[in-house]
């Protein structure tokens, strides 16, 4: 008897919920974060859902791009992707496109302090392993090896998520992949690295800091785990898509069918079980879910306005200033002595000096297979002035600036942060407290695409419980 009750409830329930009218959902913000959840909400409530994505830029976000005097389109933002990334290579598999073929041979880093180089890889792989054992010692076999454990650990979240697991916030989603990475986020990445690992102080100095320099900006005072993070991204696994990699946010958008709506939105209402959207255009639109895909800082760019809401909200941190600044012209040697007239400079040049003006000086590619080798990209903490490009390079043609708030200003310790605003108002970004990631930005779309189905079927099933025993 009790098993046939909860046949005629699940069919209730099914019945309900093919019957009703859509379900309407909005997306703040038109990044990986958002096309993504996009993209995961359409695969579980296929055409029950009605997507609107909200962007007032162009769609992409951080991944962005530039075209520059040579007729070629180059990367400005998120550029290279790990190859242990599951989401990030599935949509390039599953939607058609294709990963970037490298067309630089030369692909040497050197890490500078500010007056020479401290190390260079060489092109010869052994004669390369060799300089770096001498150097750093079998620390860096330990690091590697660390970064792989922390990786395989990791990876449980695709299993938790395929399985509809979701979670209310970032400790909750951390502890599910392994207890340990909750304390990665109260310890300093230097701290964890030099006491509780025993690596050397030159790796750590050097190789951690140069990661974290031109990955996030910063030094190895942020947390161990956006520190290991960024570590990961440096063992040359690394690859990017063809024609850009904001092509995957175009494609997700394609593939959801969701409505793109090209303005800001700049409040945000509460209703009883919805929620008022007004944009930047004074326009309005009512829907049952929202989801937030963009940064809630004590600084952002386009400020909003939450009304009628419960409790007050508190804004979270500050996100950090990234300059990327690409530059047609050639680089002043001189610049980087003791590189003499034959050898050849590297292609990535990391500062780790903090009085450095620049974090990292890349020479780039154009993101549809194209190469010169004029063409650079510098990372800086703040805009550079044309005595300090003109510092740094010669016989200039082209210069284009991109600058923006890139990813969060880290501290330890972290505190947790809730997938939730309020009822039915979600915030991807809050994973990027964890770490800021094109993959990162994935996982967290992927949670609060399943934070509103759990939400809706369970509201349905209460729903129809209710009424099946009125019912029957």
């Amino acid at each position: 008897m009790k098993y046939s009750m909860k046949m005629v409830i699940w069919f209730l329930t099914l019945l309900k919920c093919t019957s009703q009218s859509d379900l309407n959902i909005a997306i703040i913000g038109g990044g990986i974060g958002g096309t993504s959840c996009a993209y995961f909400l359409k695969e579980i409530f296929k055409d029950l859902v009605n997507l609107s994505i909200y962007e007032g830029n162009k769609v992409g976000g951080r991944l962005a791009t530039v075209i520059m005097s040579d007729g070629n389109e180059y990367e400005t933002g998120g550029s290279v992707i790990h190859q242990r990334n599951n989401y990030m290579f599935n949509f390039v598999s599953n939607l058609g496109l294709q990963k970037r073929k490298s067309v630089f041979k030369n692909e040497r880093l050197g890490l500078h302090n500010g007056k020479d180089f401290d190390f260079i890889e060489n092109d010869n792989y052994y004669v390369n392993l060799m300089n770096i054992l001498w150097r750093y010692g079998y620390s860096v076999k330990r690091l590697q090896e660390f970064i792989n454990s922390m990786l395989d650990k990791f990876e449980r979240i695709y299993e938790l998520q395929t399985n509809s697991i979701s979670f209310d916030s970032t400790y909750d989603l951390l502890k599910a992949m392994d207890p340990s990475f909750i304390n990665y986020l109260n310890i300093s990445v230097k701290d964890a690295y030099m006491n509780e690992e025993h690596f050397s102080e030159s790796l750590i100095t050097e190789l951690v800091q140069a990661s974290l320099r031109v990955n996030y900006g910063q030094n190895t005072n942020v947390h161990e785990f956006v520190g290991s993070v960024s570590m990961a991204g440096m063992d040359g696994s690394l690859w990017s898509v063809k024609g850009g990699n904001k092509r995957v946010a175009e494609k997700l958008l394609e593939k959801s069918k969701a409505h793109l709506v090209p303005e800001y939105v700049v409040q945000i209402t509460k209703n009883n079980d919805s929620y008022t959207l007004l944009t930047n255009y004074k326009k309005k639109a009512t829907y049952d879910y929202v989801v937030f895909a963009a940064p809630l800082a004590e600084n952002q760019k386009i400020p909003i306005t939450f009304s009628n809401m419960p409790l007050a909200l508190n804004k979270v941190g500050k996100y950090h200033q990234t300059v990327s600044t690409l530059v047609v012209g050639e680089i002043k040697r001189t610049k980087f002595s003791p590189i003499s007239d034959g050898d050849l400079l590297p292609i990535t040049i990391i500062s780790n000096n903090e009085n450095e003006f620049f974090n990292s000086i890349s020479n780039v590619e154009g993101v549809n297979e194209t190469g010169s080798l004029n063409v650079w990209k510098i990372f800086s903490q703040q805009p550079l002035s044309n005595n300090q490009i003109d510092y740094l390079f010669e016989n200039i043609s082209d210069v284009k600036v991109a600058d923006w708030l890139a990813y969060p200003h880290y501290k330890v310790p972290t505190e947790s942060q809730s997938f939730h605003i309020a009822d039915r108002l979600y915030h991807i970004n809050a994973i990027e407290w964890v770490a800021s990631a094109m993959e990162m930005s994935c996982i967290g779309a992927k949670n609060v695409a399943l934070l509103i189905k759990k939400h809706f079927y369970n509201k349905e099933l209460n729903e129809t419980t209710k009424w099946s025993h009125m019912e029957l």
